[in-house]
């Protein structure tokens, strides 16, 4: 019997733009427009900072790939790290949640490098997509990471292979045997979201999925690797809802799994959009009503709690923390009104007034509210306020805007885009974006969009 990670290879490389669905197809373009505001609106960001100065040369014709917001040529490799910390840096793209959780985009800077590199027209690197995600997703459903104590990103050494083999168009055999050395050595530690959050949270997936550049041209020349390391990890984490991860990995035709994410209306940690979005709700409800509150209480399911208001998360020490922090960021969304990345990159999170508000937020888990998980992600919050006696106010949130049951309209993801985009394209060049990514089945060479990811005059 041929082994998972040869059944996955199969699967990947059975992918055909041609026998997708046109509603498959239009959810690839909205996630790649939704994916590359979130890089776009990072340009600056800390992390591309430090990794610019590392960034390799292309080794020759092959190996050339644009930096988004930045406009240079360099190594595959280079341009996936970079363009993958990026996407990840603002917490603002894609989210899915099963029996584990992932964030599927973090594999569309991998395909756009890569199609860039090799060529590729747009349908090609729409195929990619859809594989990563048809990959992922089954993966997240069939078991968890989270449960063996690592972080989801594990994924990447698994899942980047197959975006490049399937843009490169190794023969299943090879493309297996890719899947196999990037999936055996990149297993990475639930640390990298707990306590105190550092900058590896950017480059969680992005330095595996870089990585995998050199494995798979291994496994293009013939290199072989453990072919039966899916099976190996599922026996390591010792699920029990399944005979078997056979039984568990539905490897049934279609394509539509990218459907099924869900986007973000705030750049923060996915279990934190419905208490915002409540907060707010709440704030715009009081208006100058609100003078001072006594006490904030927000319920959410245990596993929220648990990872977004530990102790460290009362007392955020950088950037990383506070956009994973529930206290923090329902303090910033009630005084200022709003929650978006300046807030996080102005350091507003420091501020005497919101550390002040921080220690009147309490958060519980709440037995009703579990019951809902991971249907909806819900939220309820309850103010107290003093306006000469003590007045209550609670707003329910079920399901946040942006979830796949409350999806965003073509629209508010235009407008996310522009928000992000525009401040670093430009009107002019925001407006090109969205239109080529609207048009991108017809793209006769994915360079073209790649080159107009940086302000004008930066691109090469």
């Amino acid at each position: 019997m041929p082994s998972l990670i040869e059944d996955v290879a199969r699967h990947v490389a059975g992918i055909r733009y041609a026998e997708m669905p046109t509603e498959d197809v239009a959810s690839i373009r909205r996630l790649v427009l939704d994916t590359l505001g979130c890089a776009v609106g990072a340009a600056h960001c800390g992390p591309a900072r430090e990794l610019s100065g590392w960034l390799r040369q292309p080794a020759g014709p092959q190996d050339m790939a644009t930096l988004i917001g930045d406009g240079r040529v360099c190594s595959l490799d280079s341009a996936i790290l970079f363009n993958g910390a990026l996407v990840r840096y603002l917490d603002f793209m894609d989210v899915y949640w099963s029996r584990d959780i992932c964030h599927p985009s973090e594999n569309i800077p991998v395909a756009l490098a890569a199609a860039e590199a090799a060529h590729c027209d747009g349908r090609q690197l729409i195929e990619a997509i859809a594989a990563a995600y048809e990959v992922q997703i089954r993966l997240a459903n069939a078991f968890s990471l989270q449960d063996m104590h690592m972080h989801h990103v594990s994924a990447a050494g698994f899942v980047a292979p197959l975006v490049l083999g399937k843009l490169w168009k190794l023969p299943v055999e090879q493309l297996a045997h890719a899947c196999a050395l990037g999936g055996f050595r990149h297993l990475t530690l639930a640390a990298l979201v707990e306590g105190q959050l550092s900058m590896a949270k950017a480059v969680g997936y992005a330095l595996p999925a870089s990585e995998c550049v050199l494995t798979t041209r291994l496994a293009a020349q013939g290199f072989t690797g453990p072919l039966e390391a899916l099976e190996g990890l599922w026996r390591s984490g010792r699920a029990q809802h399944a005979p078997s991860l056979r039984d568990a990995l539905d490897l049934s035709a279609g394509t539509a799994q990218a459907s099924k994410v869900s986007l973000k209306q705030f750049p923060v940690q996915f279990g934190l959009q419905a208490p915002i979005e409540a907060v707010l709700k709440l704030r715009h409800e009081l208006g100058d009503a609100a003078k001072e509150i006594t006490a904030l209480q927000v319920d959410v399911p245990e596993k929220i709690c648990r990872s977004t208001a530990d102790p460290a998360k009362f007392r955020p020490e950088n950037r990383e923390t506070a956009d994973h922090s529930l206290p923090c960021c329902v303090a910033m969304a009630w005084l200022d009104s709003r929650l978006d990345a300046h807030q996080f990159e102005t350091g507003r999170w420091r501020d005497p007034d919101v550390l002040d508000l921080m220690q009147q937020v309490r958060v519980a888990p709440a037995p009703d509210l579990e019951e809902r998980w991971p249907q909806g992600r819900p939220a309820r919050v309850t103010l107290h306020l003093r306006n000469g006696s003590v007045h209550t106010h609670t707003a329910l949130v079920g399901i946040p805007l942006g979830d796949a049951r409350r999806p965003m309209s073509d629209a508010d993801v235009e407008r996310k885009f522009l928000a992000l985009a525009e401040p670093i394209l430009g009107p002019t060049r925001a407006d090109q974006v969205i239109k080529m990514v609207a048009a991108l089945d017809e793209l006769p060479d994915v360079g073209a969009l790649c080159r107009i990811l940086a302000p004008p005059g930066m691109d090469r």
